[in-house]
């Protein structure tokens, strides 16, 4: 039996089926692996899994990450059902903008930023680009904030092991010290 590397699966959910490998945005799965996580799960993502930032994809091929955020987009749009969509120019200049501004992002935190927005956002008529560099701002701040949370539990786990070896060694030593 074969077995995928383990750095590359996604954290177990609430469903099985999102135990898989990282996904693009283009792979038939991502849209639903997506709606079954949580934003613990992104977190885990982007500090141990750590795939490609939109920074990265943008350098290796301009063209498609911009066509991915596009997609990703226009999903948004007919999710909200929309009656004026933005133009192609629109879609094009905000997914520069995203990959400038959120370079820092992978395409798990922009699906994951739209789907808060379709749960929390009211939207009437409309989608345009400042709306979604908002969510996407207000996004930003709550995982950064969660990021940092989850280092400092980490930061203060590893100093407790270390606090606690060092008891340990300080008592054996004073054992020792004692019984000479």
């Amino acid at each position: 039996m074969e077995k995928r590397p383990a750095q590359n699966l996604l954290p177990k959910t609430s469903s099985p089926s999102t135990d898989r490998q990282i996904m693009s945005p283009v792979d038939s799965g991502f849209n639903i692996q997506v709606l079954k996580m949580k934003m613990s799960d992104i977190i885990d993502i982007a500090l141990v899994h750590k795939p490609k930032s939109l920074y990265r994809q943008f350098l290796d091929n301009e063209e498609m990450t911009i066509d991915i955020i596009k997609l990703m987009l226009i999903q948004l749009q007919d999710f909200y059902n929309c009656k004026s969509k933005m133009s192609d120019a629109q879609l094009t200049e905000s997914a520069y903008l995203i990959c400038g501004e959120y370079r820092h992002f992978n395409y798990y935190d922009i699906g994951m930023c739209l789907k808060v927005a379709k749960t929390r956002e009211k939207v009437y008529d409309r989608v345009d680009g400042g709306m979604v560099l908002g969510w996407l701002k207000q996004f930003d701040q709550e995982r950064n904030n969660l990021i940092m949370i989850e280092r400092q539990n980490q930061k203060a786990k590893q100093d407790g092991e270390w606090s606690s070896l060092g008891e340990r060694s300080s008592e054996i030593s004073l054992k020792s010290f004692l019984s000479e």
